[in-house]
C-alpha cells in the first residue's frame, strides 16, 4: 500500500522511506534539527524491534508490539550503562507514538497502535536538584587560569546565568552577543521561536574574558560563527557540552548527575525561591504557558514557609492580634 505525504509516496513495506517521510513532515512542522535527528535514533532503534518479532510491513504492528518495546526499555542500559530513566522511557515511547500517529493520518496504517499506549509517569518521581551551594562548588571548578577553563567556566556561567537550553548554547553565534546590552538572543529555540535573555553580572563577565581572551586563539577558521569553540577551533557541539558539565560536577564532588539541563533547572528553582516572579522565570525560559513554568520549577517545601511566614497576611496578623491582646491585658 502506498499513500502520499508531502507530496512522496509512502510505503508501509519501507521502514526507511516511513521514517524518511515523517522526518520531512517535522521539519515543515519547525521541529529542531536535534529533534528530527533524536526522533530518527528512537523510531530506528524500534524498527530492530520489530524486526527482531519478524515485522516486516508496518500494517502488522499491533499494540503488544508496542508494549513489548516499552517493557524492553525498563531492562536496557544507555551507553554510561545506567538504565533508562522513566523520563527517557516516556520521551521514547512518545516518539515512536507521535510517528504511528504520522503514519494514521496519511492513511498509511488504518489502526494506530499506540492509540491505548499507556507511558509512564515522571512527574511523580523526585527530581536530582541543583542547590545553590551545589552551584558554586560547580563554578569553582573550572581553572579560570587556562584557556579551556575559562571556556568552561563562561558556559557554566551562561547555562546557569540565563537559564539556556544545551542546543541553544550549541547555536549561539557571535551576533546573537551584545556585551554593551547586557542581552543574549536565542535563535529558533523550542518550537522555533526567538527570544532575549540577559547577561548580566558572572555570566556575563565570564563570557566577556572567554571572548575577548581565548575564542580568538583557538578560532582557525576566521568565517567561524559561532561563540563557543572546540579546541580544533569548531562548533562545540551538544555531547561535548554535556560531557564537560559532567566532568566538572564530577571535580566538585557532587553527589548528584548534573546535566546542562540540571543548571537551567536549578536557575528557574532559585530564582523562585529568592523572591522572583514566576511570570519573570516563564519569560527567562522561553515557556508559552505558565503553567509549564509552574510544573517545571520547584520551590522547595523550606523557602515555601518561609515565603509563607513572612508574606502572608495571616500570619502577620498573628503577631498583631498578640501584641493587640497584651495591650488590652495590661
Amino acid at each position: 500500500m502506498r499513500t502520499r505525504a508531502g507530496g512522496r509516496a509512502v510505503d508501509a513495506r519501507d521502514f526507511a522511506g516511513a521514517l524518511s517521510a515523517h522526518a520531512r513532515e517535522l521539519s515543515v512542522r519547525w521541529y529542531s534539527p536535534h529533534l528530527v535527528k533524536q526522533s530518527e535514533s528512537v523510531v530506528t532503534r524500534f524498527f530492530d524491534h520489530l524486526r527482531k518479532k519478524r515485522v516486516r510491513d508496518l500494517r502488522a504492528v499491533v499494540e503488544e508490539h508496542v508494549t513489548s518495546y516499552a517493557r524492553e526499555l525498563t531492562t536496557m542500559s544507555n551507553a554510561r550503562d545506567a538504565s533508562y530513566s522513566v523520563a527517557t522511557q516516556r520521551t521514547y515511547l512518545t516518539t515512536i507514538q507521535r510517528f504511528f500517529r504520522f503514519l494514521f493520518r496519511q492513511g498509511v496504517i488504518l489502526t494506530d497502535p499506540t492509540k491505548e499506549l499507556s507511558l509512564p509517569n515522571w512527574k511523580k518521581l523526585p527530581r536530582a536538584i541543583l542547590n545553590q551551594a551545589q552551584g558554586r562548588r560547580l563554578l569553582a571548578s573550572p581553572d579560570a587560569s587556562t584557556a579551556r577553563g575559562k571556556r568552561d567556566l563562561a558556559i557554566l556561567e551562561l547555562l546557569y546565568g540565563a537559564a539556556i537550553r544545551v542546543g541553544e548554547c550549541e547555536r549561539l553565534d557571535i551576533n546573537d552577543v551584545d556585551l554593551s546590552k547586557e542581552l543574549v538572543m536565542i535563535r529558533s529555540g523550542k518550537g522555533r521561536k526567538d527570544r532575549m535573555v540577559p547577561l548580566i553580572g558572572r555570566a556575563k563577565e565570564a563570557l566577556d574574558g572567554y571572548l575577548r581572551d581565548v575564542r580568538p586563539e583557538i578560532m582557525k577558521n576566521p568565517k567561524e560563527t559561532a561563540v563557543f569553540l572546540s579546541r580544533s577551533g569548531e562548533r562545540l557541539r551538544v555531547k561535548m557540552i554535556q560531557s564537560l558539565v559532567r566532568a566538572h560536577a564530577k571535580a566538585a564532588g557532587l553527589d548528584i548527575r548534573v546535566t546542562p539541563h540540571t543548571l537551567r533547572h536549578g536557575c528557574a528553582t532559585h530564582l523562585l525561591e529568592r523572591g522572583a516572579s514566576i511570570l519573570a522565570v516563564q519569560k527567562l525560559l522561553g515557556h508559552s504557558q505558565v503553567a509549564t513554568t509552574a510544573l517545571y520549577t520547584q520551590v522547595s517545601t523550606k523557602g515555601l514557609s518561609a515565603a509563607i511566614s513572612k508574606a502572608h497576611p495571616r500570619e502577620r496578623w498573628r503577631g498583631q492580634g498578640v501584641q493587640s491582646a497584651r495591650r488590652k491585658s495590661s
